[in-house]
């Protein structure tokens, strides 16, 4: 016997099914609610940033009116806009700043004031969203799991298994080829669906999709792995179907939990609002002791007065005193920050949902990294412009209109993309999970014989 023969059979059997188009059906079903979803919320971010564009040119055109009576010097309102293929999934969009003061007189607590109170709130942290991630990395795996778990059982509760082995075939090919048969018909299918509805919402990039389609083929693989080696020990249908479940369970509910309490013990989260809250202390407290400063060692007057007043000169000194006291402070949260997230980043490869689910976001512009180097462009144009004030006060003039007309706005430059480093080590993890298991299953090959 063949493994095309086998393979044909396999395919036969599974398009006879009733069950396999239900499965789909609902798959698509799902699958175009959470797109939807997802596309929901890209267009409300869309909104909100154009509300926040339209205020910054309000603000601007107002500003020009008084550009030649002081030194006036806006800083660009900064925004992170969404993904090319931000419907596919809304990951930690909703965790982080997406719009920024970067104000040159403005210091760090000024930056994100806005969007503060909702950072911190467990709310918002906790609140997970129904998208199209959600149902690749939790829903997908029970279709494949509802497929294919009857892979080897159905033969040996028929004692079909024992005519088939008699044949000259071995064990080994004979099942790898009918777990390449079920790929075939239910993870292809379900790969093409989710492009299918990714697509429609919007997540239309050529590299996206196809990072997608990897990605998704890949956790299928890993699936269909999983089928196979539980095959190996399983008897029964029944056995078998109880038995993928609760690796479900433990692969895509318990161990990301369990790790991720562990990860709490090891390296707890630093709170946003402690943060937020010893931050504003302390600059209260530094910038009550500079007014007392100033107070009594008022600046001399100066004859003839520059055009630029000193008490301006004075407030950028202030505020330069000021970022260097808080640094340490700011610096000490950061790296908090980095350690757990560097310790999350090693334990995710150790866990074949979330592998999926951080690819899922990279490729979506969702993660973590892409949201702190806005935080960290944002940062930087503040800094921009603050240098451009202080050459300002140095030369004592103050801008033209034709200079305040000219001064460049704020744009988020992209760090990653569909194949970055992330998404590329995400994929191999997946890779070297499927080919552990399937040496294991190898390795088992002489079960496949049992009765």
């Amino acid at each position: 016997m063949s493994s095309v023969a086998i393979a044909s059979y396999e395919v036969r059997r599974l398009l006879r099914d009733r069950a396999l188009p239900a499965l789909l059906i609902m798959l698509l079903g799902l699958g175009g609610y959470a797109a939807w979803n997802g596309a929901d919320w890209v267009d409300k971010r869309e909104a909100a940033i154009a509300l926040v564009k339209a205020q910054e040119q309000q603000r601007l055109a107002f500003g020009r009116k008084f550009v030649e009576k002081q030194l006036l010097l806006p800083g660009p309102r900064a925004v992170l806009p969404p993904g090319t293929m931000a419907p596919l999934s809304i990951g930690q969009a909703d965790a982080y700043p997406f719009s920024a003061e970067t104000a040159p007189m403005g210091d760090y607590t000024y930056m994100f004031k806005r969007v503060w109170a909702d950072i911190g709130s467990p709310t918002v942290r906790a609140a997970g969203r129904f998208d199209l991630a959600f149902v690749i990395v939790f829903l997908l795996p029970l279709v494949i799991l509802a497929a294919s778990y009857d892979l080897w059982s159905r033969e040996r509760e028929r004692g079909v298994a024992a005519m088939v082995l008699s044949q000259p075939v071995a064990a080994g090919p004979l099942i790898t080829v009918k777990a390449l048969a079920r790929g075939l018909v239910v993870v292809l299918p379900a790969t093409a669906i989710i492009l299918v509805v990714a697509a429609w919402a919007g997540a239309r990039d050529p590299a996206g999709l196809v990072a997608l389609a990897l990605v998704v083929i890949a956790y299928g693989g890993f699936w269909l792995a999983v089928v196979l080696i539980i095959s190996l020990f399983a008897r029964h249908s029944t056995e078998t179907a109880i038995a993928a479940g609760a690796v479900w369970l433990l692969v895509v509910v318990m161990a990301p939990s369990l790790t991720l309490a562990v990860v709490d013990l090891v390296a707890p989260a630093p709170s946003e609002m402690w943060f937020a809250t010893d931050l504003k202390s302390r600059k209260t407290e530094i910038v009550e002791r500079q007014r007392l400063y100033r107070a009594a060692n008022p600046a001399p007057v100066r004859t003839p007065a520059p055009r630029i007043p000193d008490r301006l000169r004075d407030f950028y000194a202030d505020l330069v005193a000021l970022d260097n006291e808080i640094a340490s402070l700011i610096a000490a949260h950061q790296q908090a920050q980095d350690a757990r997230r560097h310790l999350l980043d090693q334990v995710r490869f150790l866990l074949p949902s979330v592998v999926v689910q951080d690819a899922l976001d990279r490729i979506a512009g969702s993660d973590a990294d892409r949201a702190r180097a806005f935080e960290h462009q944002a940062r930087a144009a503040q800094l921009e412009r603050r240098r451009l004030y202080k050459r300002y006060l140095d030369r004592d003039v103050l801008l033209t209109v034709a200079e305040y007309d000219q001064l460049p706005g704020f744009r988020f430059r992209e760090t990653g993309g569909a194949f970055q480093a992330g998404v590329l080590a995400d994929l191999a993890a997946l890779l070297i999970a499927i080919a552990l298991i399937l040496s294991a299953a190898w390795g088992l090959r002489g079960r496949v014989a049992t009765p």
